[in-house]
């Protein structure tokens, strides 16, 4: 991963979101443990189900940790809340591939499902990388079968790119 700075201090808010670094959660022991919850929580079969492995059976607190500290080793994570509330609904995470180029991963618990919420966070995204500068390319991979994932992601403007075996279907969104 490529450690850059912009991406480190992303935060932004939507009309109903506020995405941020989940460093506020890591001061204390309390919020720590309200994160590790709500990773246990959010963290359904029906979620992960077209996620890499490592997002499966975590329905411990212990097995959140594991999870956050190799997310925070490994990507650029942020916390999605709904506005004026602590409620954690989500998660995004950005890989760097270049200095220009980041890709993108995002869930909501099924809870957050269908009330537009994703398509808020993506738009949100794009319009903070834009206005900050930040990259130039988001890329996501998408299992085929992810029918809620290609159509969220061709309808905020990604782009159908190349076929990356496995079923995965990887889409770009250049910001301009």
């Amino acid at each position: 991963m490529i450690n850059n700075s912009k991406l480190k201090s992303l935060a932004f808010t939507t009309a109903r979101l506020e995405i941020s670094n989940p460093a506020g959660y890591l001061q204390t022991e309390s919020s720590k443990s309200e994160l590790l919850s709500s990773i246990v929580d959010l963290f359904s079969p029906s979620v992960v189900e077209s996620l890499p492995p490592y997002f499966h059976g975590i329905n411990t607190e212990s097995k959140a940790d594991i999870w956050l500290t190799k997310m925070l080793c490994e990507s650029h994570l942020y916390v999605v809340n709904l506005k004026d509330s602590s409620t954690v609904i989500g998660f995004v995470f950005l890989y760097e591939s270049d200095n220009s180029t980041a890709h993108l991963g995002y869930l909501l618990g099924e809870n957050f499902w269908h009330r537009g919420y994703a398509s808020e966070l993506l738009l949100g995204l794009i319009e903070c990388c834009h206005a900050e500068q930040l990259i130039k390319k988001l890329v996501g991979g998408v299992d085929s079968e992810n029918t809620a994932s290609v159509k969220l992601l061709e309808k905020v403007g990604f782009i159908s790119n190349e076929e990356g075996g496995n079923g995965v279907t990887f889409y770009e969104y250049t910001i301009s």
